[in-house]
């Protein structure tokens, strides 16, 4: 749900009537003041920043060929890079909301019904991409002989890019169902009642079932990892070669390394969602009438605001747990570093050279100058030599 200015554009197409008076009250307190004008604005600078730096190291060609070298350990990458640019377009949304504080922006044909259809793409992407790849690490966890032959960077790439169509087929209604009301962004007034079925069935897509799966795959990771302790100390003693037990032990070591950072990421999201997912659902499930008190919607209204966070932190995650990401990253900064001295490099060695130049031009009008007076003028256009064995013969008389 995106909260703009004095109404709302919502997950919830049933609350935009409610939540007009609602937040119009919200910006008299001094703490809603603080969220819509200066929470928004850091949430969008700090979340953008980081993925820009997301979409810049997964989307490096090394990176990739690394990838496919190293196997299907790293086939998760495509679901956290298209879930970067997800993230920045959403925060882009919230740039708008934040900027029709002082102007209005999204309150217009066409901006209206396309900003709120982004968010609804956006919230479902970042739902199944977190089911995705949670299911991608629960399947190299189960089964870590057999991932090799099924996941890889080009068949995670082609379920991103399905889950990308599908949520965008799924909400080809909503541009239908949204127009300009008495001069705000408003669901229509006769097709309410199709808002208030496919708000319940939202829902259920977005928050209900992600969570659940999330949930269940999580419990089943942590267990299995569990069960990878012990079957690694009977490895270890078992009649292998020094060289398989090397590699065996990389192995294992990278992909826990890898299922611990997923499971930072998929918990992260469940524990920042979870309190306006709960909320917002037990709304829509049992009526609004409970929901009428100041307290509950402002409740909601400052559990959204957490929720927004969900879209701005698996940059920094991924500083903290992935040591292959702070090693790209790194590499990124240093080639930027090198860039940055080659071109004032260049720079300064082009001014060198029109300095140089500037006095060659200025040596050789004052050449001309001193032949264009001087006796043996003709003698010495054939050379400099011959010139000045002119003037040595002339000095000699």
């Amino acid at each position: 749900m995106v909260y703009i200015e004095n109404i709302t554009l919502s997950n919830s197409n049933t609350t935009l009537n409610e939540t007009i008076s609602s937040s119009s009250s919200f910006d008299v307190n001094p703490l809603n003041f603080f969220f819509n004008h200066i929470y928004l604005l850091l949430l969008v600078i700090i979340g953008s920043i980081g993925n820009i730096f997301v979409i810049i190291v997964f989307g490096q060609r090394a990176l990739r060929t690394t990838i496919a070298s190293v196997g299907s350990n790293m086939s998760v990458y495509p679901f956290l890079l298209y879930m970067a640019i997800s993230d920045t377009i959403y925060l882009f949304i919230l740039f708008c909301l934040w900027l029709s504080n002082y102007r209005n922006i999204l309150h217009r044909p066409i901006i209206c019904q396309l900003t709120l259809y982004l968010t609804y793409v956006c919230n479902f992407i970042s739902a199944y991409y977190t089911v995705s790849f949670t299911a991608q690490r629960l399947f190299a966890v189960v089964k870590p002989f057999s991932v090799s032959h099924v996941l890889s960077w080009y068949r995670s790439r082609c379920l991103a890019l399905l889950i990308v169509l599908i949520a965008c087929l799924i909400y080809s209604y909503l541009p239908f169902l949204i127009g300009i009301v008495n001069g705000r962004c408003y669901s229509l007034e006769h097709l309410r009642w199709i808002n208030e079925f496919m708000d319940i069935v939202d829902c259920i897509i977005v928050f209900l079932i992600p969570y659940i799966m999330i949930i269940v795959m999580n419990t089943i990771i942590l267990i299995s990892l569990r069960r990878m302790k012990k079957t690694e100390r009977e490895f270890l003693f078992q009649n292998h070669s020094q060289l398989n037990k090397i590699r065996e032990i990389t192995r294992r070591n990278a992909s826990r390394k890898m299922t611990k950072l997923l499971l930072t990421v998929s918990t992260s999201y469940l524990v920042i969602c979870a309190p306006y997912a709960c909320i917002h659902t037990w709304r829509l499930l049992y009526g609004e009438k409970k929901f009428q008190t100041n307290f509950i919607k402002q409740l909601e209204y400052y559990f959204h605001l957490i929720y927004q966070i969900s879209f701005t932190i698996n940059f920094y995650i991924y500083v903290v747990f992935d040591s292959k990401f702070r090693r790209e990253l790194k590499r990124f900064f240093m080639k930027c570093k090198r860039n940055i001295f080659h071109c004032f490099r260049h720079r300064n060695f082009y001014e060198h050279e029109d300095s140089i130049n500037q006095n060659n031009s200025s040596n050789f009008e004052h050449l001309q100058l001193m032949r264009r007076y001087s006796p043996c003028t003709t003698l010495t256009t054939t050379g400099f030599t011959f010139g000045y064995k002119c003037k040595q013969s002339k000095s000699y008389y």
